[in-house]
């Protein structure tokens, strides 16, 4: 099922559809239906838990505030245990990328045991999370239970009215994380700005065919931001792992020739970022809003006028 708003329907029966589809997609997944790797499992479920989550923000005029929380609790709770395994994956990735990039040569033995401290550590994450916690039955279990509730969720306005102020909210705290980050790029405001993004990424995917030409530029701005703060959030985690005295490193020479790029290439990204930032939130959220709405109520006047 597409992740994104259909002419043909209700918003309210969209809401229920696009959830459903994603949880759905995820049940495959976890269930071995699919035949992904328990790696792909795990990132799958993950990804499409944020999509719920943004899809939940979106809506949260016509779900409700009290359903939104519980909703949203429910796929977030579930998703982080999952997150252990993602991270721990995530940083022989972006040691290797480093070193890749940077065209790293010196000390090759000493990088060499960084690495398998690495491979160590996501091994002992995987097989404590996945195995010892059976954390995926456990979010089977979630996404089940959670498939059943959404054919009882009550969408008390419909049309552009469940939308609206989900939408203003989602751009809002986006553009206010922004500027925060522009003030100071620290590890946790970058991290907010990231989750900020995702949500109006995933906005932009849902709302596509009421303006095709705009979301999808917008959107591909939204994706390439979240991955270049992505990127950076996981040099930040590698740096603090690295930096970890307990790390079972005999010679520790490499780490001062690779914390300085690690520093480096997270300036880069930044700059990047912020880049991109002014493009996806060039406009204040009230207008945005103004603008969005005269694109719904356009698309929907064009559909209504061709059916006459």
């Amino acid at each position: 099922m597409a992740f994104r708003i259909k002419v043909e329907e209700s918003v309210a029966k969209g809401i229920k559809r696009m959830a459903r589809g994603q949880i759905e997609r995820t049940l495959a997944g976890l269930t071995g239906q699919n035949g992904a790797t328990q790696e792909e499992v795990v990132h799958d479920a993950r990804k499409r838990f944020k999509k719920i989550r943004a899809l939940l923000r979106l809506a949260r005029g016509g779900l409700g505030r009290k359903l939104v929380a519980r909703e949203n609790a429910r796929f977030r709770d579930a998703a982080r245990p999952l997150s252990e395994v993602r991270d721990a994956g995530v940083l022989v990735d972006a040691f290797d990328q480093l070193i890749k990039r940077c065209s790293g040569r010196d000390h090759p033995e000493a990088i060499e045991a960084v690495r398998l401290a690495l491979l160590d550590h996501k091994r002992q994450v995987s097989r404590h999370v996945l195995e010892e916690e059976q954390v995926i039955e456990r979010v089977t279990a979630v996404a089940e239970e959670a498939r059943s509730d959404v054919k009882r969720w009550d969408v008390d306005e419909d049309d552009w009215t469940a939308l609206e102020g989900g939408l203003k909210r989602t751009y809002r705290l986006g553009y206010e994380a922004f500027r925060a980050a522009l003030d100071d790029p620290d590890d946790e405001n970058l991290h907010e700005l990231r989750k900020r993004v995702k949500d109006l990424w995933y906005t932009f995917n849902i709302l596509e065919p009421i303006r095709p030409d705009f979301t999808r530029e917008q959107g591909e701005h939204a994706e390439r931001l979240a991955d270049d703060l992505g990127d950076d959030h996981d040099l930040a985690v590698l740096k603090q792992f690295l930096s970890e005295p307990a790390l079972p490193l005999r010679d520790r020479s490499a780490l001062e020739a690779i914390l300085p790029l690690i520093d480096r290439r997270r300036a880069e990204l930044q700059q990047e970022a912020f880049d991109l930032g002014w493009k996806l939130y060039s406009e204040k959220p009230r207008a945005f809003v103004k603008r969005m709405a005269a694109y719904w109520n356009a698309w929907r006047s064009e559909v209504n006028a061709a059916q006459l």
